[in-house]
């Protein structure tokens, strides 16, 4: 601004440096940026009268209210009620034991687009969130991460690292802690199919089954 001022460059020059600059990151925010609200939303056990689905909890101008994830052909919402009075709550809380780093208060599960997630139960005067990560430690070697339940875009579930992007683990199978005594693969996949249940080795060149 300075320099224009002083006539040591020009304003419009300037401004179409920023604004192409702006623009591609307008138009990546568009694709890539996270909608917290979005991911936020929480399935109860209230079901929509008109269609029949479990209604979600949505984040409005207001706060809170009870929507039918049906929207935009069910537009049914209704307020969302508390405990306060002993009435029933509308969302189930399901604690996980774990404090937030942020300011101490409980992680809880939540369900988002994406998949299972903990969050603070102080949204949202906390938005602290993390991966909700199972009992199962990564299968690459020298990962310290654990494996993570997500939805694909299509709601296709898959399992992937918990330190993402560092690490580029991913399998459609829920991977388990046991090596193959076979080929020596570092964990072996839960495959369900019309055949029964079973363990199987990942490696396509290895034909280990455990029932």
């Amino acid at each position: 601004m300075d320099e224009i001022e002083e006539g040591g460059t020009d304003k419009d020059i300037v401004l179409k440096e920023f604004y192409d600059g702006f623009a591609r990151t307008l138009e990546n925010a568009k694709t890539n940026m996270r909608n917290i609200k979005k991911e936020m939303e929480v399935e109860t056990d209230i079901v929509c009268e008109n269609c029949g689905k479990k209604m979600i909890v949505r984040w409005g101008r207001h706060g809170k209210f009870l929507a039918c994830p049906g929207f935009p052909e069910c537009k049914n919402t209704k307020p969302l009620k508390d405990d306060k009075d002993g009435s029933e709550p509308a969302v189930k809380v399901e604690l996980t034991g774990e404090k937030c780093s942020a300011c101490g208060g409980d992680m809880v599960v939540k369900h988002g687009r994406y998949g299972k997630f903990l969050s603070c139960s102080n949204y949202p005067k906390c938005k602290t969130i993390k991966s909700f990560t199972l009992d199962i430690n990564c299968p690459n070697e020298g990962c310290s991460g654990k494996v993570t339940e997500k939805r694909g875009k299509k709601g296709r579930f898959f399992y992937g690292c918990s330190n993402y992007p560092n690490c580029n683990f991913v399998s459609w199978y829920k991977p388990v802690n046991e090596p193959c005594p076979e080929c020596g693969s570092r964990y072996l996949v839960f495959k369900q199919t019309k055949k029964g249940t079973f363990y199987k080795c990942p490696n396509k060149d290895c034909k280990y089954v455990k029932e």
